[in-house]
């Protein structure tokens, strides 16, 4: 390997790292990286034929990547998380060949350009899609129920009206 070939793999290892770092200070759904399944401490039933999720935010982070905030939701009870393209392209490629064959294409990756905000508010289009989608048809697929319970660990904001306890305001 040239020198040069050797400085530049050491610079990206480094700018990696730097991520990495980065990613590991954000809420987000990281566990879509990790190789092995997660065990959940208690198992959380999960119906998600009646799911509903929607991309309702993106932002850049430092100028390095871009993390959408989702929201899922069932009945009145929600949760937000934060996620990559990387991670939810993670999520595409454990998914089943019959299920994929139903979906929408995946937004496709971009290496330079990909933190313009045309592209940004393009690709959020084209995600939030494609997971409409996902919940639609992959309702049984296991890889779509074990996303939604990562979702609620994963979950910097929560909204469960069945907690909110009634306060008697005439008192």
């Amino acid at each position: 390997m040239s020198n040069q070939n050797q400085q530049f793999a050491l610079l990206q290892s480094s700018q990696q790292s730097l991520i990495d770092e980065q990613m590991a200070e954000l809420p987000i759904l990281s566990f879509l990286n990790k190789r092995r399944p997660i065990k959940a401490k208690t198992q959380l039933t999960v119906e998600n034929n009646d799911f509903e999720i929607e991309i309702i935010n993106t932002k850049v982070v430092q100028n390095n990547f871009t993390v959408y905030e989702i929201k899922i939701q069932k009945g009145t009870l929600f949760w937000i998380f934060q996620t990559r393209y990387s991670l939810l392209e993670s999520l595409s490629s454990k998914l089943s060949k019959n299920l994929k064959s139903n979906l929408p294409k995946f937004p496709e990756k971009r290496l330079f350009g990909n933190l313009d905000n045309d592209f940004i508010e393009k690709r959020g289009k084209q995600l939030d899609s494609y997971l409409k989608a996902l919940f639609k048809l992959g309702r049984s697929e296991n890889t779509v129920r074990e996303f939604v319970r990562q979702t609620q660990k994963a979950a910097f904001m929560i909204n469960d009206p069945a907690a909110v306890k009634l306060f008697n305001l005439d008192a």
